[in-house]
């Protein structure tokens, strides 16, 4: 039976980084056999060697091992019952859809992301559909097409919303909070929303306060050694 696979963020970053550290290595070790290049040289390229192999692991680490740890957490706040609809936003390959569809016994886990590549390796709905499969929530997953700043769904058609790294893709300030408002608006009074996300949370928070929603930090992280926080919001009933 095949095993789910949620893939890597930023893979393009972390085989850029894998290949500047094969390229400092081989100079480093290229001059220290030829005695071409001044030991300083050779102590600086054997450094930064080092340094992007570290960061190419980080960035591993922080996919495979660090984001499902506070994927798990999102999911435990939520406090699903099994019953409700709940939103993916950016559902990627489907790791937090599917943690929330294992939850659901009547209920719908619904994922929209624009699939683009560079910010998860295959990034494809055929991906998280093979997921869910492997999973068996298959019948409890639908997976949509669609831009988190203008979503294709009515107001209030949430009981539950949840997001991971993911906003922080959008370029400007203005896309990212109208996507904030999205999850807002498609979230049900006494709805909650998790969100997950590297560096602009606090403005998140703003936005959200702002909206009418009660927010609270779940907890604080250094994934990607970049500063990234969990926040739970509810909407008044």
């Amino acid at each position: 039976m095949k095993r789910a696979s949620y893939g890597i963020d930023a893979p393009g970053a972390v085989r850029a980084n894998i290949v500047l550290g094969v390229v400092f290595a081989v100079i480093a070790a290229a001059g220290f056999e030829l005695n071409v290049i001044p030991a300083w040289a050779i102590i600086g390229a054997t450094s930064l060697a080092a340094l992007c192999f570290f960061y190419a692991a980080v960035m591993l680490w922080s996919s495979l091992v660090g984001k499902k740890r506070v994927c798990e957490r999102l999911v435990a706040a939520l406090a699903l019952d099994g019953h409700e609809q709940v939103l993916d936003a950016g559902c990627g390959r489907g790791l937090a859809l599917i943690a929330c569809a294992k939850k659901l016994t009547t209920g719908k886990a619904i994922g929209i992301d624009l699939w683009a590549a560079k910010d998860q390796s295959n990034n494809h709905p055929d991906a998280t559909w093979a997921n869910a499969a492997a999973v068996g929530v298959a019948k409890r997953v639908v997976v949509e097409t669609g831009d988190i700043t203008k979503l294709p769904f009515a107001d209030a058609s949430f009981d539950a919303v949840i997001s991971m790294t993911v906003i922080h893709n959008i370029p400007s300030r203005a896309g990212r909070d109208a996507a904030v408002r999205e999850l807002v608006r498609v979230l049900k009074p006494g709805g909650r929303m998790a969100i997950y996300d590297l560096m602009h949370t606090a403005r998140y928070a703003e936005v959200l306060q702002d909206a009418g929603m009660t927010v609270q930090v779940l907890s604080r992280h250094f994934l990607w050694l970049l500063p990234s926080r969990s926040l739970l919001a509810r909407k008044p009933g």
